[in-house]
């Protein structure tokens, strides 16, 4: 199989825009430790869509698209779509990017070794899961839609409906934050506002098919709050071992609630100090924790990805057990 991986920060998607790097590292972690599994794999040919200002791992079974400034992406995968038969796509859902690029490999024929159109719509919009997962009784963090009418008092988190990882997510602690934050505001965008809860932010890792769910592993994200916004540091992939019951029928509910999920799948969580999950977002794509998971557990996730694309069923099966720091923010290489 000749798979096509299209990380859509270092793979050309902003290659006619500064390259963020609030985004940059997190890109760079999830394409390299895809690329890492996949060319493990005996039977699958590579392709790695390339932005010229970016760095690129060496690998015998690799063919790189490079993408050079000027080229309009859309027109030149519509060109070279007979090299590559299925789409890993990794992608934020900011301004419905992950959904559109969905779209546009499914106009292609293209499998998709990831989430589809559907399961990407409703997670890219918070307020909609939230809602979606209250029906089937999972408990979430209270959400609902900002507007200029609630009351400035309190601890509450401020996010954009439709961003991705800490993108636009803010604590609001006195009255001077909510005057400060909502001069800030992006005109058009869309913000719901939630109750702080005190606890540890936290993630599941978990692979979902056909209305069912396979626990990977739980990790711990390391936030820490930085002129009022949420920033992401670093995460520590395969804690809580001991909940891994628990978790599972957490991730199962999830399935039945929202079953045209697909492949892996993030869920951000908060663990209260009385040990409640409360569901924050669902994450329809790789996240930074999958760079880990082979370090910590010694599965190649990609590898039993195509096992659900071929019917067949995950085996996870762990040769090892230990904890992996990853750390975010920090310095990325570009290329010469």
């Amino acid at each position: 199989m000749r798979i096509l991986i299209f990380e859509f920060v270092t793979g050309g998607g902003l290659i006619e825009q500064p390259l963020p790097p609030s985004l940059l590292q997190e890109a760079y972690l999830m394409r390299n430790a895809l690329m890492d599994d996949l060319s493990a794999i005996p039977t699958v040919e590579l392709l790695v869509l390339q932005d010229y200002r970016v760095a690129m791992p060496y690998y015998a079974n690799l063919q790189c698209l490079r993408i050079e400034q000027g080229t309009v992406l859309t027109h030149y995968l519509h060109e070279v779509q007979d090299l590559y038969d299925a789409v890993w796509l990794i992608a934020p859902e900011t301004e419905g990017i992950l959904l559109a690029w969905c779209r546009f490999f499914s106009a292609q024929a293209k499998p998709l070794c990831t989430a589809a159109e559907v399961a990407v719509a409703l997670c890219q919009d918070k307020l909609q899961t939230i809602q979606c997962l209250n029906q089937a009784g999972i408990a979430c963090v209270p959400t609902q839609r900002y507007s200029t009418s609630v009351p400035a008092q309190g601890h509450w988190v401020l996010k954009n409906n439709h961003s991705v990882g800490c993108d636009e997510v803010y604590l609001l602690q006195s009255a001077q934050d909510w005057q400060t934050v909502s001069a800030q505001l992006k005109e058009g965008n869309d913000y719901i506002i939630q109750p702080y809860i005190v606890g540890q932010a936290m993630s599941l890792s978990c692979l979902f098919a056909d209305g069912k769910a396979y626990f990977i592993c739980c990790n711990e994200q390391h936030v820490q709050v930085e002129q009022r916004q949420f920033i992401l540091h670093a995460c520590t992939v395969h804690v809580q071992a001991e909940r891994a019951s628990a978790y599972q029928q957490l991730c199962a509910a999830i399935a039945a609630a929202m079953p045209d999920l697909f492949a892996y799948v993030g869920i951000d969580f908060m663990l209260t100090e009385t040990g409640e999950c409360l569901v924050l977002e669902i994450n329809p794509r790789l996240t930074s924790s999958y760079a880990g998971i082979k370090a910590a557990l010694g599965i190649n996730v990609a590898a039993e990805v195509l096992r659900l694309m071929n019917n067949e069923l995950p085996i996870l099966t762990k040769t090892r057990e230990r904890a992996v720091h990853i750390a975010i923010n920090k310095g990325v290489p570009h290329a010469r």
